[in-house]
């Protein structure tokens, strides 16, 4: 970076020779300065004809023009180049910590997560609580977190889902199951009853009784309406095997029941 004050200085001390034009990069008109100081040096010294004044006379007029620039205006005629270099360079710096930048960690997603559900952004709580579960999926705070969560959004599948894992994986403070202000529209459900009978974990879904074979014969005009309930029944127990309440091999025995395979 050039100083004005550093050219105003060599302009006024050795202007006649065009120092401060090589100082401020301009080469060209410090070759002719020089030139122009030798010429009338030479025709002094032999000639006896004062020439040399006129060089000395620039150099003092540059000296006073560099001394009386802004330092805005010095800065944009002299060291532009150099201001456009910095500048990339600290775009580029910026460019490079941006990206190196470490993907969220699982503390954050935590943290991230307790901020919203503090805050009543639920869903948003939701999604941090899920994401840091992917980096840990077997933490049973994080279960348990997401069991809170999705109580308070009423999601009773998920809710029940989440507080059954945490149970399994280890979570020991079982009182917050029962006290946490979170839950409380889990243990509003009939169903809570039952999932604490169970060990904390879903009781199988409570299946209607076998009914005879359907299979074997076409059922009389009569028997038309049980056939349809049946038939609901099935659709029923899908949607319960969709949901991951009942397993795939659960389905297939209660459909078996329900048309009198066994």
């Amino acid at each position: 970076m050039k100083n004005k004050n550093v050219a105003g200085i060599l302009a006024l001390l050795f202007g006649l020779f065009g120092v401060h034009r090589f100082y401020l990069g301009q080469r060209f008109l410090g070759i002719l300065y020089f030139a122009f100081a030798m010429f009338g040096l030479t025709m002094a010294i032999e000639e006896g004809v004062p020439i040399i004044i006129g060089p000395a006379i620039l150099g003092l007029i540059d000296s006073i023009l560099l001394f009386a620039m802004p330092r805005q205006d010095f800065d944009e005629k002299y060291n532009a180049k150099r201001l456009r270099r910095s500048h990339r360079r600290d775009w580029n710096r910026f460019r490079e910590e941006r990206y190196a930048s470490p993907a969220p960690s699982l503390s954050a997603y935590k943290s991230s997560g307790i901020k919203n559900f503090r805050s009543y952004y639920f869903e948003e709580a939701a999604e941090d609580f899920e994401m840091a579960l992917d980096l840990a999926p077997n933490d049973p705070t994080l279960h348990f977190n997401l069991a809170c969560t999705y109580s308070m959004l009423e999601d009773a599948d998920r809710g029940f889902f989440h507080l059954e894992q945490a149970a399994e994986l280890g979570f020991n403070k079982i009182d917050k199951i029962h006290q946490h202000d979170a839950l409380a529209f889990l243990r509003s459900l009939p169903s809570f009853d039952a999932f604490v009978a169970n060990g904390y974990r879903r009781p199988p879904a409570s299946l209607p009784a076998p009914q005879p074979n359907l299979l074997d014969e076409e059922p009389a005009s009569g028997e038309a309406s049980a056939v349809n309930d049946i038939l609901s029944q099935i659709v029923e127990l899908g949607k319960l095997r969709d949901k991951g309440i009942l397993t795939e091999e659960e389905f297939a025995q209660q459909k078996r029941r329900l048309l009198g395979g066994e």
